[in-house]
């Protein structure tokens, strides 16, 4: 299954993996601040900053998901 979502530097999106074990800050909500590429891993991290803690982090690309599709 592919989804594809439009993600933009300065919008508000949920925190909202489809891996059931990544519980710890699922339904966050976060603004994105940057994309960083990963040489380690040759793949594109987020960095967002969550709105309840104003703390910043790094997440995979496909664990954000739009606010209107993370409430269905």
């Amino acid at each position: 299954m592919t989804d594809t979502v439009k993600l933009s530097i300065g919008g508000t999106y949920i925190f909202a993996p489809d891996n059931p074990r990544k519980t710890k800050n699922r339904g966050r909500r976060c603004t994105i601040l940057s994309f960083e590429f990963d040489q380690n891993t040759n793949q594109v991290e987020v960095r967002i900053v969550y709105h309840d803690t104003n703390r910043q982090t790094s997440v995979e690309i496909s664990d954000l998901k739009p606010i209107d599709e993370a409430a269905d």
